[in-house]
């Protein structure tokens, strides 16, 4: 059996926190058989993607300890020009929660052997 949880995705400047709108936002998860495409969507004027939903383990695999992870891992990747890219590893999702996750990015420089940054965040595993 599998679950279902919920990703929304909310992206803002590093430096004054306002809102990106137009943001490329790429949900992709690793499989034994490489990377899957799981969702391409572009942000709103609030910088929000809302609701994107993610296959998870289910539930009922989260009520006894030494099982296999009871959540379901993806990466989030963010482009939009005129800022570093952002990577951010490991988001984990549970069945039937929602989970937002912030990101803010960084302007670009106006030097070009800066171009084409990419800021990465990996998220620690949870130790269930």
């Amino acid at each position: 059996m599998t679950g279902i949880g919920y990703l929304t995705v909310r992206i803002s400047t590093s430096d004054a926190e306002l809102p990106i709108q137009d943001a490329t936002v790429t949900v992709t998860q690793n499989t034994s058989g490489g990377v899957k495409l799981l969702a391409v969507r572009i942000t709103d004027r609030s910088g929000v993607v809302p609701n994107i939903a993610i296959i998870t383990p289910a539930l009922d695999e989260s009520l006894s300890p030494g099982g296999p992870i009871p959540y379901a891992v993806v990466d989030v990747t963010v482009d939009r020009p005129g800022y570093d890219r952002a990577l951010i590893e490991n988001v984990q999702l549970f069945p039937g929660i929602q989970s937002q996750q912030d990101i803010s990015l960084v302007p670009q420089s106006r030097t070009p052997e800066v171009f084409n940054m990419t800021d990465v965040v990996d998220i620690t595993a949870q130790d269930l």
